[in-house]
């Protein structure tokens, strides 16, 4: 077993320059059936660095599926580690589907087995990609096993180089307190909204959500304002004065046409993202709104936080669109959600959270209930039909451990999901029946 050394690379053999035979050392070949084994060995013709790399074949097998897996490293628990891996694909028609990088964490003494994949984008580095992730070691492992997977692509070839886990230092913290405001209808007002944000700023909320089409100007009319404009300027002003992240959906009027906008607005009062609402319900057609055509997401000072606006809560494609370009929260500002005498919306904010590993931040009018949840599912903050703000302290870093038949062990299901899930099969999705 090779030492933990920080700041060295633990794996044996990274760059496949020894061999034995046609294998690396320190590196060892598996698939379930020789039927569907690649082919696997070193080669001399290809490499990032040095001399040589491991190159993986489909070698014509339909169902082709293997692994090359090396030895244990030493490593201690609680601490980080940056796993890295070069390749170069030819003829391989599904990159992120055929090709995975795996880590998984051991505890010799309980048996312990924890599964993780790099699911970050690749970099180029090169001629070659780079995939590249951080990881911390769940508390009570001490070993650790990289794979480097072929998955399907039976005409395709794979060459791996250069793979190395070292130890690196924590990041900074990733705790943030959240806040949504619930207000009754005959709250929903100017006073009634600034009375919220100053709750919020007295909660030293980071980032705070108000309702669906909250009306902030004193003694005007209820109707569509450019964004940015007045509307955006009255919360960029109490974002400013109470160093808070304000969450809100507004009417938009943008030339002769009219939406409901989502906006992001920073505590340094610029406008940090806009999403037009793109699932409209009868009734807003009817008045005139138009539909949003994207799904934007956006950086803040606390992490990449995504919206959805009342009846997008109804679709599951939205949460996902959001979370498949990494949004960590969504936001949803809703008037209601009444089905199923209010079952439905618990239901639909707990799912939507799990389904996508983010967590989920509702403010809404009608069930009296708006919401903070967590990945797991778990409701960290209820309003209770209480007029007012509710918080919640969460680290945006926090790992969801479950036991997982997938991968016969524990697995974060936001590191499984994005590896797991079957995108060309879904062609049915874009179609309307």
């Amino acid at each position: 077993m090779v030492s933990a050394e920080p700041g060295a690379n633990l794996l044996r053999n990274p760059s496949f320059e020894e061999s034995q035979g046609d294998l690396p050392t320190g590196w060892v070949f598996r698939s379930p059936r020789s039927e569907v084994a690649p082919d696997a060995r070193t080669d001399d013709g290809q490499a990032h660095s040095g001399g040589r790399s491991l190159r993986m074949a489909g070698a014509g097998k339909p169902g082709a599926i293997g692994w090359v897996r090396s030895v244990r490293c030493e490593i201690k628990g609680g601490e980080v580690y940056e796993l890295r891996a070069h390749y170069r694909a030819e003829d391989v028609p599904d990159v992120e589907g055929c090709l995975w990088v795996k880590l998984v964490w051991l505890s010799g003494g309980e048996g312990l087995v924890w599964v993780t994949y790099l699911t970050e984008a690749p970099a180029q580095d090169g001629g070659w990609w780079r995939l590249s992730g951080r990881r911390r070691a769940p508390d009570g492992a001490s070993a650790a096993e990289v794979s480097l997977i072929l998955r399907g692509a039976s005409g395709g070839r794979v060459w791996w180089d250069d793979i190395s886990l070292t130890e690196v230092p924590p990041g900074p913290p990733r705790r943030v307190r959240l806040a949504t405001a619930y207000l009754p209808e005959e709250m929903r007002n100017p006073e009634g909204w600034m009375r919220a944000l100053e709750e919020a700023g007295e909660g030293k909320a980071d980032i705070v959500c108000l309702g669906e089409m909250v009306h902030v100007l004193p003694g005007a009319p209820r109707f569509p304002y450019p964004i940015p404009g007045p509307a955006t300027d009255v919360l960029a002003d109490a974002a400013r004065h109470h160093n808070t992240t304000i969450v809100a959906s507004l009417a938009e009027a943008d030339g002769a046409l009219q939406y409901n906008t989502g906006v992001v607005i920073g505590r340094n009062g610029r406008i940090a993202g806009r999403y037009r609402k793109t699932h409209l319900p009868q009734a807003e057609v009817e008045v005139g709104t138009t539909p949003g055509n994207t799904f934007p997401v956006f950086d803040t000072d606390i992490g990449r936080v995504g919206i959805q606006i009342c009846y997008d809560h109804f679709f599951p494609e939205v949460s996902r669109m959001l979370a498949l370009q990494g949004a960590e929260i969504i936001f949803t500002p809703i008037m209601g959600d009444v089905r199923t005498d209010m079952q439905a919306y618990e239901a639909v904010a707990r799912a939507r959270a799990i389904d996508n590993s983010v967590y989920y931040v509702t403010s809404i009018r009608d069930t009296g209930r708006s919401l903070i949840v967590d990945p797991s599912g778990t409701i960290l903050a209820d309003s209770n039909n209480e007029p007012g703000v509710v918080f919640a302290d969460v680290d945006l870093d926090q790992e969801y451990w479950e036991p997982w038949l997938s991968v016969e062990g524990f697995g974060e299901f936001r590191r499984l999901w994005p590896k797991e899930r079957r995108p060309e099969r879904y062609a049915a999705l874009l179609k309307r029946r």
